[in-house]
């Protein structure tokens, strides 16, 4: 039996073989006539032979084939194929929302095409014009095509209006026949009835296709009864996608409400270091920007409320319900409060901002566990600072409060609102700066440069610094508490144990001068004289351009040189009229000060130190023990040694003092 089957199967093939030229007949350039053992095997050649995708092609069945009896004598089908519009696979599959002639491709030229449907109401016929330099469609291959369907009720005449209007549309050209070869409707409901699918069966010869409204009804009648894909069922059916499933109806999926969430404000991964790149690619270790600061009255944090549910709803009208979104609190922490509206989080005070155990907290006080470095930045904050390393060179430290340091300051830059503790000492290698609203306490501090609103207090030494102080000045508690080399300034006292040294340091010791003032006023008689010079000249120019005119007009150049001459001229002296008036309300503001100003030594004045109080200046020649100098008229006398009253009570305080 097997080599009987053999024998008969090389017999087919090599008649089929026999038949290759008339295997695929026809004009290849719109359709072609296929012996093959199946449709799908007849398209897949076809579309070989036609250039195109088998999605773009329709097919009629000419003759059926047969599978024989056990397999023996088969018989291939011939099957007449041609070529439907452009439409791509993409257009099909992305839910058939396209009409006929609307393509993601508009070609340029484009032969025109026609298409043929029996409907309901009757034979219908579409003709499209060509595109560009396309071919107009000819009225044989309509012809033929009815014929090749036993379609032989076409009004000729409305054939020939439809060619020749080519509009697209559809038009009727003959009346519909009752066929049993009529498309058949397949239905497929999804267990979940959330989607329903529609197969429609090519129709043969002349059997129509069925319209929106019958395969509405009938999804109707298997209790469909919502979300029918209304453009999807005609489109199917108008570009004639057959034998395939077609989504026609599709449920509502419930939407889940949207959680409350929390927004906060600021970042709450405190691990996260950026570091600032330069455009040369270099990292600037100073703005990491670690530190979050934050004012009294600032938001935080924000509660985006939850959202209610969408209830879903599938095609047979069932209701699916959603879960609305989960509530969040918002929780305040400390040193922050809920707004009026519970749905932010505000701070209470100027501090920075944390994130802990689920609450939003604002603390006053930012701690450095070890030394202001690369690991830190430069610290910019607006309330008190702890530090509990060193700040080391070339690093920043801002405070809008108080400053503690448990070590020590390198060449670097502090600067406070409020007062400055360093608990070592300043090693400013000449360029250190520190700055401070308050009082400044330091065991040591060396050759920086150093301004206070508030005292100063130093236990062992003042070595090589330019300090302006609105305040005080002890140096006092040490072993040497010395004062020596560089220029001190104080508006009211100046007192240590040693000022000067030994070895004839240069060192200058002003009391009872506001520094800022002094400043102020060197600067405004600097300009001044400069303006009264600059004057001089502007009067001499402008008198030789007088006795120029007095013999006659100036040439143009002279002229405009006159005006701009006078108008300066006036200008000046305006302005040295005003910084005149200046110096001298600065130089009564000096004069008024510093009544009470005095500079002591409990030990030793050396050679080598210049008293200045106020604007008196008198140079140590010698040695001075245990002596207090003052003002008295135009003279700088001394007196034995006066102990500031509670110094060592404020020295105990400052050393013991906690921020």
């Amino acid at each position: 039996m097997d080599r009987l089957r053999e024998i008969l199967e090389n017999d087919q093939a090599n008649e089929l073989e026999r038949n290759a030229g008339n295997s695929i007949d026809g004009d290849y350039d719109n359709e072609v006539e296929v012996f093959a053992f199946s449709v799908e095997q007849a398209l897949q050649n076809a579309s070989e032979a036609l250039g195109t995708s088998i999605v773009n092609l329709e097919y009629e069945i000419m003759e059926k084939g047969t599978n024989g009896i056990f397999g023996f004598y088969k018989k291939p089908y011939r099957i007449l194929v041609r070529k439907t519009s452009s439409m791509d696979t993409s257009q099909i599959m992305g839910g058939l929302q396209t009409d006929f002639d609307a393509h993601n491709v508009v070609l340029q030229n484009q032969d025109g095409m026609f298409k043929v449907q029996v409907r309901k109401v009757g034979v219908m016929l579409k003709v499209t014009a060509p595109k560009g330099e396309g071919k107009p469609v000819d009225i044989a291959a309509i012809i033929g095509n009815l014929q090749r369907r036993e379609i032989n009720n076409a009004d000729q005449n409305a054939v020939k209006k439809a060619l020749a209007r080519a509009s697209g549309d559809w038009v009727r050209i003959g009346d519909y026949i009752p066929s049993p070869n009529d498309s058949i409707i397949q239905m497929q409901i999804a267990p979940d009835e959330m989607k329903a699918f529609v197969t429609i069966t090519k129709p043969e010869k002349f059997g129509r296709v069925p319209e929106s409204e019958e395969i509405i009804s009938l999804l109707k009648g298997k209790n469909v009864h919502y979300g029918f894909k209304e453009n999807v069922i005609k489109d199917s059916i108008d570009n004639e996608l057959f034998n395939m499933p077609i989504l026609v109806a599709e449920g509502d999926m419930p939407i889940e409400g949207k959680d409350a969430e929390i927004r906060y404000h600021f970042k709450t991964a405190t691990d996260e270091v950026k570091f600032a790149v330069a455009d040369d690619g270099s990292v600037d270790f100073h703005k990491l920007d670690i530190i979050q600061s934050v004012v009294v009255g600032q938001v935080l944090a924000t509660k985006v409320p939850g959202e209610k549910g969408k209830a879903g709803r599938t095609i047979t009208g069932r209701i699916i319900p959603a879960r609305d979104g989960r509530d969040v609190k918002l929780i305040p922490g400390t040193n922050t409060q809920p707004s009026q509206d519970n749905m932010q989080i505000v701070s209470t005070i100027n501090g920075h901002v944390n994130f802990k155990n689920g609450r939003v907290n604002v603390e006053e006080v930012w701690e450095v566990t070890g030394d202001v470095d690369m690991t830190t930045g430069d610290i910019n904050y607006p309330g008190t600072v702890i530090i509990y390393g060193n700040v080391n060179d070339t690093f920043k430290v801002y405070s809008g409060g108080n400053i503690e340091i448990k070590g020590n300051v390198g060449k670097a830059e502090v600067v406070a609102e409020g007062d400055i503790i360093v608990r070592q000492g300043i090693q400013g290698k000449d360029e250190a700066k520190i700055t401070c609203g308050g009082e400044l306490y330091a065991r040591f501090i060396e050759r920086c440069n150093i301004k206070t609103e508030g005292d100063i207090f130093v236990t062992e030494v003042i070595l090589h610094c330019h300090v302006d102080c609105k305040s005080n000045i002890y140096v006092s508690g040490g072993k040497r508490s010395q004062i020596a080399g560089g220029h001190v300034r104080a508006l009211k006292e100046i007192n240590a144990k040693f000022l000067g040294a030994e070895a004839y340091t240069e060192t200058l010791l002003e009391a009872g001068i506001d520094p800022d003032a002094e400043d102020k006023l060197i600067e405004v008689i600097r300009r001044r004289d400069e303006l009264s010079k600059e004057l001089s000249e502007i009067g001499k120019q402008l008198n030789n351009l007088s006795m120029m005119m007095a013999s006659g007009p100036l040439p143009p150049g002279k002229e405009e040189t006159y005006q701009m001459l006078s108008v300066k001229n006036i200008e000046f002296k305006e302005e040295l009229n005003a910084l005149s008036e200046q110096a001298e309300e600065l130089q009564k503001y000096l004069e008024s000060l510093g009544k009470d100003a005095k500079i002591s030594a409990s030990k030793t004045t050396y050679p080598g130190v210049k008293i200045k109080i106020k604007n008196l200046t008198l140079p140590i020649k010698t040695e001075f023990k245990f002596v207090t100098f003052y003002k008295e008229g135009a003279d700088i006398r001394y007196v034995p040694y006066e102990k500031p009253k509670e110094i060592d009570e404020k020295l105990l305080a400052m050393s013991k003092r906690k921020i």
